[in-house]
C-alpha cells in the first residue's frame, strides 16, 4: 500500500487532521510502531496507545484530537477494515486451466475460472465463473462451484459437494468426507453407508483443516453468510444456519441443528440430535448436550445456565477454600458451645 493521507480520508470517507501529502505505507494494530503507518483508536485506553507510539496516522471518532495527524470517521474500527482491504494480496495463479491439471472430459468449467497445477477434476463437475483453485485440490464428481468460490491449496471436496456464490474454503479442509455412523452387530462395529452430500450457502468461509462431513442420506447443510474457523468439524446431516460463527476446535454431533446468527467460542460444541435456537452465544468450551429453547448466552459443560450466573459461580468458586476454612471454623465454635452447653 502507498496513499497519501489525503487519499485514505477520501477511502474511508473521514475528515483529515494533518498533511494530506503524508505518505501511508502500512497498517497496524493500536500501540504498534510503523513511521509510516496508520493505525486506529476506537477508545480513550487505543489512542494513549498510539500517542506513545511512532506511529505516522491515527483513525479516530468524530470528536476525538489527537497530537497524531488523524482522521476522524464514525468508525473507527470499520475504517480500517476498509483499508486493510486495500492492503489484500491473491495467492498468484495464472488464467486458464494449468498444464498439469486433470480435467474430466464430463466437467464443465466455465472460461473465466482459474485451476491451478496438479489438481484433479473429476467427471459431473460444475465450475462456475471467475472461480479459482489453487494447486493440489481435488473435486470429486458431481460437485459445483458457485461464481467466485476460492479453494485454497489441498482443499478435498470428495462428491456430490456444493458451494454457494463467493464462498472461500482454505487450506486442508475437507468437505464430503463420510459421517461417523456405525451399529453394533454380531460382536463389532458395521459401517452404516454415507450416500449424502453437503450444501454450503453464497459468502460463506470455512477455515484451513477444517472437516464437514456427508449427509447420511439427504445433505449436510452450511447457511448463507456462516463462518467457520481453522479445525472445525461438522458431522453428519448436521444443518448450520445461516451468519453463524464458529471458533476453531468446535464440533458439533451428527444431525444437529444449529440456529441462525449463532456464535460457538473456541472449544465449544454440541452433541448429536440437539438443536439451538436463533441469536443464541456459547461460550469457551461450552457443550451443548440438549436442546436449547430460549435465544441467549450460554455458558458451562454441560451447559445449564446462562453466561452470567455461570460466571458469578466461577468467581464464587475461587472463594471455596477462605469459605471452607470458615465453616470449619464455625463448626468448632458451635461444638464448643455444646459442649460447655452440656456442663
Amino acid at each position: 500500500m502507498t496513499h497519501t493521507l489525503e487519499e485514505i480520508a477520501r477511502i474511508v470517507d473521514g475528515q483529515m487532521f494533518g498533511p494530506g501529502d503524508l505518505i501511508i505505507t502500512d497498517a497496524v494494530p493500536a500501540g504498534d510502531s510503523g513511521t509510516s503507518a496508520i493505525t486506529f483508536a476506537e477508545s480513550d485506553a487505543y489512542l494513549k496507545f498510539v500517542e506513545n507510539s511512532d506511529v505516522a496516522a491515527v483513525l479516530v471518532g468524530k470528536e476525538v484530537e489527537s497530537s497524531k495527524p488523524h482522521i476522524r470517521c464514525d468508525d473507527p474500527r470499520k475504517a480500517f477494515v476498509r483499508i486493510l482491504a486495500t492492503l489484500i494480496r491473491e495467492l498468484p495463479l495464472a488464467s486458464g486451466i494449468h498444464a498439469t491439471a486433470i480435467v474430466s472430459q464430463d466437467a464443465v468449467v466455465h472460461s473465466s475460472a482459474r485451476i491451478g497445477p496438479y489438481c484433479v477434476i473429476e467427471r459431473g463437475v460444475v465450475i462456475e465463473e471467475d472461480v479459482r483453485v489453487y494447486p493440489f485440490c481435488y473435486i470429486g464428481e458431481d460437485c459445483r462451484l458457485g461464481k467466485s468460490c476460492r479453494l485454497f491449496p489441498h482443499v478435498t471436496l470428495y462428491q456430490e459437494v456444493r458451494l454457494g456464490d463467493r464462498t472461500t474454503v482454505h487450506a486442508g479442509s475437507v468437505l464430503g468426507a463420510d459421517g461417523f455412523g456405525y451399529y453394533f452387530d454380531a460382536g463389532m462395529h458395521k459401517k452404516i453407508p454415507q450416500v449424502g452430500g453437503v450444501v454450503v450457502g453464497d459468502d460463506c468461509e470455512i477455515g484451513a483443516l477444517t472437516a464437514i462431513d456427508r449427509a447420511m442420506a439427504g445433505d449436510t447443510k452450511i447457511g448463507e453468510g456462516t463462518k467457520l474457523d481453522n479445525l472445525v468439524q461438522i458431522a453428519h446431516n448436521v444443518s448450520v444456519g445461516k451468519h453463524t460463527v464458529m471458533a476453531a476446535q468446535v464440533g458439533i454431533g451428527g444431525s444437529s441443528r444449529i440456529g441462525a446468527y449463532n456464535v460457538f467460542a473456541g472449544q465449544s460444541g454440541a452433541a448429536d440430535h440437539v438443536a439451538t435456537p436463533d441469536a443464541s452465544q456459547f461460550g469457551a468450551g461450552t457443550g451443548v448436550t440438549r436442546d436449547i429453547l430460549e435465544p441467549g448466552g450460554y455458558m458451562g459443560r454441560p451447559v445449564t445456565r446462562p453466561v452470567a450466573e455461570e460466571r458469578r459461580i466461577m468467581a464464587a468458586m475461587t472463594k471455596l477454600p477462605a469459605l471452607i476454612r470458615r465453616v470449619r471454623e464455625l463448626e468448632e465454635e458451635v461444638a464448643k458451645l455444646k459442649r460447655e452447653q452440656q456442663k
